[in-house]
């Protein structure tokens, strides 16, 4: 059972939009601390920190969907990390299971929405993993998993 499998985590702090987005993927990558700054763009005016979360659950509610209609063989790539030079995202393949490798692509995050990036999953052609390393997991865990973490962005 990994139910921790992934966390995602909104942070207050006064850095404008940047480090508050905490990352991890403890069989895969480190915490890591990424940007809100384009959700708070896209979701204009915001108040405060719990649209930011409700924006980042709209993100997580995205890539359940999209995952769940995965076809055995087919990749798609689930950003989370929005700069400006970059997109950090998760590159899913699906072969019975699910294999997750964590990495980059030269769309920067501006040229994404990162609400609901539809036209990000299938399109990255220049996906670099930063390290060679990548973890098998069960597509329901993956997706009870996601779920959760969608009810806790919304629930705090």
């Amino acid at each position: 059972m990994i139910s921790n499998l992934l966390k995602i985590e909104i942070i207050e702090n006064d850095k404008g939009g940047h480090e508050d987005l905490i990352f991890e993927i403890p069989d895969l990558i480190s915490q890591r601390k990424f940007d809100t700054y384009y959700f708070a763009l896209a979701i204009e005016p915001k108040s405060g920190i719990k649209e930011i979360k409700n924006a980042v659950a709209e993100l997580i509610a995205s890539w359940n969907k999209k995952q769940a209609e995965m076809k055995n063989g087919q990749v798609i790539y689930l950003p989370i990390d929005f700069s400006d030079q970059y997109t950090g995202c998760l590159k899913v393949e699906k072969k019975n299971n699910l294999n997750l490798t964590y990495g980059f692509s030269k769309r920067e995050g501006w040229n994404v929405n990162p609400i609901n990036p539809t036209e990000y999953y299938e399109s990255i052609t220049d996906f670099n993993t930063e390290k060679e390393k990548s973890l098998t997991v069960n597509q329901p865990e993956f997706e009870k998993c996601l779920t959760k973490l969608i009810k806790k962005l919304k629930s705090e």
